[in-house]
């Protein structure tokens, strides 16, 4: 028990920033994934960190830091596991109400809950040799699901969730080649979410009610992802292969009908680790984000310009510890609405490297700095254009209002904690009032239910308000 006690104070000592900038900090060592979530539900962005077990503090497992409202960070707590994976989520998959922390070990997927102020773990089966998983709501019941591959033995699987806090045996399906990536996603608009392997040979499987339609892509690849890269409303896919120091980005354009159209492939002469995809400078376009490999520097950032059109690259310097692995996660740390880059290191001994934590903070304009850029002055001159709700926690229905200019394009969108889109509320389902006002008062009413009509599960919400374009400040509402 002393020495539990005795490494968790050590641990506390990490988190203390080093040197003057408030955006670095020291964490444990051995850091193999990182990500961002509203952990203690306080409405800004927390970071969940997974460690393996370091050689020299004997320690690994999940270690979490706490965001004070301004994008500054300080220890909020850690859970020692023997952790060996590189792939990290945080969803409320088996809790209602705070985020669970989803990660790998072996050939299990881990899920890290919090109930009544105790974790409590929880163990399911995938398979063995078991390479990247990721989840999804792969038969449309409201549960998310966790989709997995396995390089080695060339299979890829699903486990299903019950809704008890249990998952089905594992559903196995063999390929051909070695899966390297793993992606979720609805591409045909039928609320099922689809499953995309990266590969050699990559495919797309269709989820069906009896099954899956598989249909293979154009090129191979190494990583895979999905988003809607033209705004127009439906998903698109994206891809990456590396061959030595080139990279080579593949966009298929969502045509409808699982039909996908190749369009403007490029190069990364550079070559990269991995990418990510967010709107970087809140114009509703999904941009690129390419981390270099190391000895190359940090980041590229590709600003979509629309019709699947994008920039020259913007490179963004970061300092090269040499580091086994580099992790990378992209959210809004400071609170002025945008997307921020929080780095770690694997590093395994601090002799060589440090083990540090970096945030990269966006000030919109396409720079990244060191220490963060709050939104208070921004927000509060804009609070005229603020949106209200009630009743906030709501049972059945929830009220929103906001007071904008006469011809001003409102959107309404309803995300769950894991940036999942739930809900759009329309203009057509606004009331306006007040017409002989140059502003006017939209009213909006959101009856608990998703796009395709399924009423959602309770847990918490984010109604995220965008007046022409621009994203105000997101409101947290808590569904029972």
């Amino acid at each position: 028990m002393k020495k539990i006690y005795i490494t968790l104070m050590l641990l506390t000592l990490f988190s203390f920033k080093v040197a003057d900038y408030r955006s670095i900090y020291q964490i444990p060592l051995e850091a193999k994934a990182v990500c961002a979530t509203d952990y203690d539900l306080d409405g800004d962005n927390d970071i969940i960190i997974e460690h393996g077990i370091g050689l020299q503090t004997q320690w690994g497992g999940i270690y979490m830091m706490e965001n004070d409202g301004y994008g500054y960070f300080s220890f909020m707590d850690s859970i020692f596991d023997s952790t060996a994976g590189s792939v990290m989520y945080a969803d409320t998959i088996l809790s209602s109400t705070y985020p669970d922390i989803i990660y790998k070990y072996n050939g299990y997927v881990k899920i890290l809950s919090k109930e009544g102020g105790n974790y409590v773990h929880n163990s399911f089966y995938m398979g063995t040799e078991l390479t990247k998983f990721n989840i999804g709501d792969i038969n449309n019941d409201n549960y998310l699901d966790v989709v997995f591959i396995s390089n080695l033995e060339q299979y890829w699987g699903i486990i299903y969730n019950q809704g008890n806090s249990n998952f089905t045996t594992p559903e196995y399906y063999d390929v051909d080649y070695h899966p390297q990536d793993i992606a979720c996603g609805d591409l045909n608009d039928d609320g099922l979410d689809d499953v995309i392997i990266a590969g050699v040979c990559s495919e797309i499987y269709f989820s069906t009610e009896t099954g899956f339609e598989m249909q293979p892509l154009q090129y191979n690849a190494s990583y895979v992802k999905i988003a809607d890269m033209d705004n127009d409303g439906d998903n698109d896919i994206v891809t990456i292969s590396t061959i030595s120091v080139i990279s080579f980005v593949h966009l298929y354009e969502n045509l409808g009908n699982k039909v996908f159209d190749t369009v403007n492939n490029f190069n990364i002469n550079e070559g990269c680790t991995g990418f990510f995809l967010k709107d970087f400078n809140n114009d509703s376009l999904t941009d690129f984000l390419f981390s270099t490999h190391y000895h190359n520097g940090g980041y590229l950032l590709y600003y979509n310009q629309g019709d699947f059109q994008f920039g020259e690259p913007q490179t963004i310097d970061i300092t090269n510890y040499g580091e086994a692995r580099r992790n990378t996660y992209c959210a809004d740390m400071d609170g002025n609405s945008y997307v921020d880059i929080i780095i770690t290191r694997q590093v395994f001994d601090t002799t060589i490297a440090p083990s540090i934590l970096e945030i990269l903070f966006n000030d919109g304009q396409g720079n990244f700095v060191d220490n963060p850029l709050t939104a208070t002055d921004k927000l509060q001159s804009h609070n005229k254009e603020g949106l209200n709700c009630y009743p906030n926690p709501f049972i059945n229905e929830i009220n929103f209002e906001c007071s904008v200019e006469e011809n001003a394009h409102v959107m309404l969108s309803i995300y769950n904690i894991g940036g999942k889109l739930i809900k759009d509320l329309t203009p057509d389902q606004m009331k306006t009032g007040r017409h002989n006002s140059p502003r006017k008062t939209l009213k909006m009413i959101w009856d608990g239910k998703n796009n395709n009509g399924q009423y959602c599960k309770p847990g918490l919400y984010i109604a995220t308000l965008k007046i022409n374009g621009a994203i105000k400040q997101p409101v947290k509402v808590l569904k029972y």
